[in-house]
């Protein structure tokens, strides 16, 4: 039984499911018609710098989207969208992990040529990017987890009005009764 009976209320699943691609898509939109995103530069390392600092201020609404979706999925027992968004975020955790170490190579570079009087700054926004990075490489690595393990103690579901077969133990199943092995 699930707390809001997503299984039975489909307006609700969709709206579920629409608020959470929103939340997945719309950070992304806005970040990248952002001032200095576009065109894609990626040949630049202040550019390259830049959009890191600008895409780890967004990646919480995403997440949410995702663990939203899985929470719908999960309550209507549909395994494609709790495999669908293990998949994305594992994505998420290796596209993370794979900046993260990129934003490492480039804030060192970048360290170099920056003034004396705007490097606390820098300071303050390299440490702030890379524990981003890294914490959401963590939770989108935990959500992949989640979504792409089956739950402890997944039932079928039980339809309303339909007899279910009961189990006495090790048998043959012929047909939907069970038929004992002795």
């Amino acid at each position: 039984m699930s707390l809001l009976h997503l299984e039975d209320d489909a307006p609700l699943r969709r709206v579920l499911y629409v608020a959470a691609f929103l939340l997945l898509v719309v950070p992304f939109i806005q970040a990248f018609s952002a001032q200095g995103m576009l065109p894609l530069q990626l040949g630049s390392i202040p550019w390259r710098f830049g959009a890191a600092n600008q895409l780890t201020s967004i990646l919480l609404l995403p997440y949410l989207g995702l663990a939203l979706m899985l929470f719908v999925g999960r309550s209507v027992g549909s395994r494609a969208t709790a495999m669908t968004v293990g998949v994305l975020s594992a994505i998420f955790a290796v596209g993370l992990a794979a900046c993260g170490l990129l934003f490492v190579l480039d804030g060192l570079q970048l360290k170099k040529i920056v003034q004396s009087a705007q490097l606390s700054q820098f300071n303050m926004a390299f440490v702030r990017v890379l524990a981003m990075t890294v914490l959401f490489a963590i939770t989108f690595a935990l959500l992949a987890l989640a979504g792409l393990r089956k739950p402890k103690g997944t039932r079928v579901p039980v339809k309303k009005g339909v007899k279910q077969p009961v189990d006495d133990g090790p048998g043959l199943i012929v047909g939907r009764e069970y038929v004992s092995a002795e």
